[in-house]
């Protein structure tokens, strides 16, 4: 196939749906998603304008052989993970896609881990991998037998039956497996047939574990926001981008976003380094909004980079601990993601504690699972000093989810001291206590003045600020007063920050889509006061960025 577009290998990616596709280009897209069948039939003709990335459900079974099935026995509409033949077809599939455009996206790739352990798992194919592992861990004397009739009968918590831990871990680790097969297949048959490294992008609903682990597989993810509230959307923007790195991150916006819901999810996912893309459905004024913030954010892009983010709290969200966990993990870390933005600390999500932490306040949010490694790194993390703040309990398991002691057995409930550092141990209670619990704990650990940049003033505001290589300290802003179908204009906004982080600025450069400042935006004077700098900002309609030389 004569195709001479180079699919955009950068860190940021706008999507367009094939739909759209004609208006792309001039809307700011990058790359056209093209179903595989669409493709097919397309292959030989003249190219459009805009690289393919060819789409390809690799978890739709094609009959019996590789469909999976729920605990109750009925049919799963997901093709087995454990099934070698459905492996060797998702492998198929995603080949195909190598031969027929610039990138390719593998939808699915974490569709029966998402079914859950009542939902899929309980097929033949899944029996037998059972079987083997349970072999594996008790030696070949073990006896052959259908290792899932006891699960299936058992009446027992999910988590007392009979070989529970055995078939979680199996569940986990072949989710996992049989997605990185469908990468790999995918790029072997690039290389061998076209001689090139194409890019493979995986799509996927809200994040899960298996998500976030298939992430260093991938050049790139493209999942669904869980809702249209801006700060449950904080969690897996940050998370996506501690997964993906220099890679590009693709938010999906659920169906029936207003204009104004696009132009705040805009902002935000720009503040968080990320890219927006609407449902194939999405209606012309929303497609609008997204096409002039994406050339607004082509403009600044160009001369500021977000590399390095300023940091007040470090939030660990562990895959493994999330699946352990059955997703308590991650839903408590979003908690703890919203009470830290209403707190104005510059929040940074890490999936791992292996290069030592590099924010003076680290939490853990219902950690009842964390592998050895991350409880060990948290436990010298504050003996050497640092503070620590625990909602929920906090336990280390090894690699087949065998709990053992408390991370922190002697503090039993609020502030207490352990080595050179103090530990916030918090309760893991009711859902709508949990704002003002951990309110109150962040005013205790955080109680030194920590936070780096203060927004104050009317409206509701989101700021994350980053360094960029030219030393200059970046602060994205973000409005999130949506009220009566619109955006409200945030006006008389006082923005305060801090000497570490300003340096020697006495000057920032204001950028924002409804004010002509041009290309090196406008010069806003910042005035000292005490080891700070602070300034009245303009008026902000729903993004904007501040730009400091330091």
């Amino acid at each position: 196939m004569a195709r001479e577009l180079v699919f955009p290998k950068t860190r940021h990616l706008a999507l367009s749906a094939l739909e759209h596709a004609e208006e792309a280009k001039a809307e700011g897209g990058e790359a056209i998603l093209v179903p595989i069948r669409v493709a097919g039939e397309q292959a030989g003709k003249e190219p459009s304008v805009l690289p393919w990335t060819v789409a390809v459900d690799i978890a739709e079974p094609l009959g019996e052989i590789d469909r999976c099935r729920a605990r109750d026995g009925s049919a799963a509409q997901v093709r087995c993970a454990s099934s070698l033949e459905g492996r060797q077809t998702a492998g198929d599939a995603a080949a195909r896609a190598a031969q027929l455009g610039e990138g390719v996206l593998l939808e699915g790739i974490d569709r029966w881990y998402r079914l859950g352990p009542e939902g899929a798992g309980y097929c033949r194919s899944c029996e037998l991998a059972l079987v083997e592992s349970l072999r594996e861990s008790y030696g070949d004397h073990l006896q052959r037998f259908d290792a899932l009739e006891p699960l299936r009968a058992s009446v027992l918590p999910p988590a007392e039956r009979p070989f529970a831990r055995q078939k979680e871990a199996l569940r986990y680790s072949d989710a996992i497996e049989a997605g990185k097969r469908a990468v790999l297949r995918a790029r072997d048959e690039a290389r061998r047939t076209r001689g090139v490294e194409l890019s493979l992008l995986g799509r996927v609903g809200t994040l899960t574990s298996v998500a976030l682990e298939l992430c260093r597989h991938l050049d790139g993810l493209v999942f669904e926001l869980p809702s249209l509230d801006p700060l449950e959307a904080l969690l897996p923007l940050l998370a996506a981008r501690a997964a993906l790195g220099q890679r590009p991150a693709v938010a999906v916006l659920p169906a029936g976003a207003t204009a104004a819901q696009v132009r705040l999810f805009g902002a935000l996912s720009a503040a968080c380094d990320t890219d927006l893309l609407l449902p194939a459905d999405a209606l012309p004024e929303p497609r609008a909004a997204l096409a002039l913030h994406r050339t607004f954010l082509a403009l600044v892009r160009e001369r500021y980079r977000a590399t390095a983010p300023l940091v007040d709290a470090e939030i660990l969200l562990s895959p493994r601990c999330d699946h352990w966990t059955q997703g308590a993990h991650l839903r408590a870390a979003s908690a703890c993601a919203k009470a830290l933005a209403h707190a104005q600390l510059q929040p940074e999500v890490r999936l791992d504690l292996s290069g030592g932490t590099h924010a003076p306040l680290l939490i853990l949010a219902s950690a009842g699972a964390l592998p050895e490694s991350d409880a060990a790194a948290a436990r010298r993390h504050v003996e050497a000093g640092g503070d620590l703040l625990l909602f929920g309990k906090a336990f280390a398991v090894d690699d087949e989810g065998r709990i053992g002691d408390p991370l922190f057995p002697e503090v039993k409930s609020g502030l207490d001291r352990v080595g050179e550092g103090r530990v916030y141990v918090l309760e893991d209670g009711p859902p709508k206590a949990h704002e003002a619990l951990l309110s109150k704990a962040l005013r205790e650990l955080a109680g030194r003045g920590r936070a780096q940049i203060t927004l104050s003033g009317r409206g509701k505001m989101f700021s994350r600020a980053y360094l960029d290589p030219e030393r200059k300290l970046d602060v994205h802003l973000v409005n999130l007063d949506l009220r009566d179908g619109g955006l409200a204009a945030a006006q008389g906004v006082q923005i305060t920050i801090a000497g570490q982080a300003a340096g020697g600025g006495r000057a920032g450069y204001w950028f924002a889509q409804e004010r002509a400042g041009g290309k090196d935006g406008e010069k806003i004077p910042l005035n000292p006061s005490g080891f700070s700098v602070s300034t009245i900002l303009p008026s902000i309609d729903a993004y904007a960025l501040l730009a400091v030389p330091r």
